[in-house]
């Protein structure tokens, strides 16, 4: 073979392994946060683009297409398995040249309730071939804590809620979050950002046996920022947010100052639903 004949050959090879290289799928994956506190979800963004000629098909039937997610904890071979079996991103279509992006709350599929640094990837499965994201780390932590409450519950004197106020500093601002564990069981429910919060004035957490929780925190140098949540058995549910500028009184106290049992009367009508448990 001549030398023009080989060199010919070559060019081939090399345009060869590019137009290769180049059929891929281009995978990313985005956190919410660096760091976590304990029990808040774990929020990313997965991210894919087919760069291949090929229709990528997951959750199809018999499809061979995938999409993973793998966790690690404090090490590279401490692998975190999920609890939940069902696809992290359910049945979708990819084309060639098209986008796919998609929001996972990963504590959702992993128990990340333990303390410690975790390292992510996602993984796309397409033709036998992984498509791997670069992996991203991230903290759990447990706050600092503020102040502690506890609720107990009509007709149930099995089950007692543990409230913690923790606060931590994030994008250059300290916030709050109210963390919730019920006894026994420890079932954790979400941690609850609660905003932004200034340091030098404690927190207020009031619970009552009705079932309603109410945070009163200083969010500004001017206002104070009131969170009322609805917390029963089995149902945890923020309700209401607002700003004030009085942390002494809650709009109920105003409300029962203004019109007296008949505040009460209204109340107990509203909340006539509370009585089934």
């Amino acid at each position: 073979m001549s030398f023009i004949n080989k060199m010919r050959v070559l060019v081939v090879l090399v345009l060869s392994a590019g137009v290769s290289l180049g059929q891929q799928i281009n995978v990313g994956l985005t956190l919410a946060y660096n760091v976590y506190i304990v029990g808040e979800p774990v929020l990313v963004q997965i991210e894919a683009l087919n760069a291949t000629r090929d229709l990528m098909d997951v959750g199809a039937p018999d499809s061979k297409d995938h999409v993973l997610i793998e966790i690690t904890k404090n090490g590279q071979y401490n692998s975190v398995k999920a609890f939940n079996e069902d696809p992290v991103t359910g049945a979708f279509q990819l084309k060639p040249s098209q986008t796919f992006r998609h929001k996972v709350e990963l504590d959702k599929w992993f128990s990340l309730l333990q303390e410690g640094k975790y390292v992510v990837r996602v993984v796309f499965v397409h033709a036998g071939m992984r498509y791997e994201s670069s992996k991203k780390s991230f903290d759990i932590l447990p706050g600092i804590p503020l102040m502690e409450g506890v609720q107990m519950f009509v007709g149930r004197p099995d089950l007692r809620r543990n409230f913690k106020l923790v606060y931590w500093h994030r994008n250059q601002v300290d916030r709050l979050f109210l963390k919730m564990v019920d006894e026994p069981g420890a079932r954790v429910w979400d941690s609850i950002d609660l905003g932004n919060m200034m340091r030098g004035q404690q927190p207020k957490l009031d619970i009552s046996p009705e079932g309603e929780v109410t945070v009163v925190h200083r969010a500004t140098q001017d206002a104070f920022a009131r969170t009322l949540l609805w917390s029963l058995p089995d149902v945890v549910e923020v309700v209401e947010r607002n700003s004030i500028t009085d942390p002494d009184i809650s709009a109920t106290q105003r409300v029962k100052s203004l019109y007296g049992e008949m505040a009460d009367e209204g109340a107990k009508e509203k909340r006539a639903w509370w009585k089934f448990w």
